[in-house]
């Protein structure tokens, strides 16, 4: 049991630093990069800007939170592939739509995005990592389809992929 929870432990630093560092460094310095490279000048300051930044990463980071509990709560799992929910989750956060915790992440990157004030990153870095999510996304919807069938096929008809809007239609 210590070598699974060690090798728990270890994925979920990995998967901490993908997210919160590397990814993150990618998109400010590609985007910095594509500010040199274009000549692009900053983008304009202002209070409502910087209002607006924090809001969205703390908007997004609280977003994630309550994903990662509602994984706990209602699929008695974590995010992390080695410990993941037990049945498909399809309340709280993800009766919004199918990937929260993703939603909250591009809420948080655009967030870092209005606050180094970039337009390299705002119209090429960070259009970029949404393309990137939404490939990896594809492929773990294919393996949620495998793991939970025709249960994960009515929700996926019912729940939008990331952006959130009224249900036409309710899960049964």
């Amino acid at each position: 049991m210590t070598l699974l929870r060690d090798r728990i432990v270890r994925e979920q630093i990995k998967d901490g630093l993908r997210y919160w560092v590397y990814i993150p460094a990618a998109v400010i310095f590609g985007g910095k990069f594509a500010d040199l490279l274009f000549e692009l000048p900053a983008m304009p300051k202002h209070a409502g800007f910087s209002l607006a930044s924090l809001t969205l990463i703390v908007g997004g980071t609280v977003l994630i939170q309550k994903a990662t509990r509602d994984l706990a709560l209602y699929g008695e799992g974590t995010p992390n592939p080695l410990r993941p929910p037990k049945r498909l989750v399809v309340e709280g956060s993800y009766a919004l739509c199918r990937h929260p915790m993703f939603l909250g992440y591009d809420l948080a990157a655009l967030g870092v995005v209005i606050l180094f004030g970039s337009w390299g990153m705002l119209l090429f870095a960070y259009p970029v990592f949404l393309l990137m999510e939404y490939r990896f996304l594809r492929s773990e919807e294919k393996i949620l389809e495998k793991r939970f069938g025709a249960q994960f096929s009515a929700y996926r008809r019912c729940v939008p992929l990331l952006v959130p809007r009224r249900r036409k239609q309710q899960l049964s």
